[in-house]
């Protein structure tokens, strides 16, 4: 067994996998993506048979590609929100600093959850049948650490 990831891109009712070959020095291709911001996947799956098993974890983000269909992940946007999430990983470290408003969490909606999981059932049915519920659960994690930030927002901006 081995882990491995998956980029999988939802945009209008489409579901678009970025391939590894596409990913090159922190840029991903994807030219039919151009001047369009879409929720982008990160998918991090065990390997059963070097195919895609369960689901270990997912992360949902909002992505912009520029107009050849590339999207930079060293871009300035890309940067800020990083600094947002660094922020508040580090306040373990240096509680005295005010943080800044966290990030809404990006959420999938019913439509999108229907689309992704017919998508997994017909290109890798082990990922669903394996992790039946990893979609919800995801969403119900980014909702809830999301409500750890705006506490731990509000605790920093007491006394300032």
């Amino acid at each position: 067994m081995g882990v491995s990831v998956k980029y999988i891109c939802i945009n209008n009712d489409k579901v678009l996998e970025i391939p590894k070959s596409k990913i090159k020095r922190g840029k991903m291709l994807k030219p039919e993506l151009g001047n369009q911001t879409v929720k982008m996947i990160e998918l991090i799956y065990e390997t059963i048979d070097r195919k895609p098993g369960r689901i270990i974890r997912m992360n949902i983000d909002e992505v912009s590609f520029d107009n050849e269909g590339i999207y930079d992940i060293d871009d300035d946007s890309v940067s800020e929100k990083m600094r947002v999430k660094l922020e508040y990983a580090l306040t373990d470290f240096f509680p005295e600093s005010p943080l800044p408003i966290p990030l809404a969490p990006i959420i999938l909606t019913e439509s999108e959850i229907k689309l992704l999981k017919a998508y997994f059932n017909k290109k890798y049915p082990l990922l669903l049948t394996n992790s039946p519920n990893v979609i919800e659960e995801s969403i119900r994690k980014a909702k809830e650490n999301y409500q750890m930030q705006i506490e731990k927002m509000k605790r920093s901006h007491k006394g300032k």
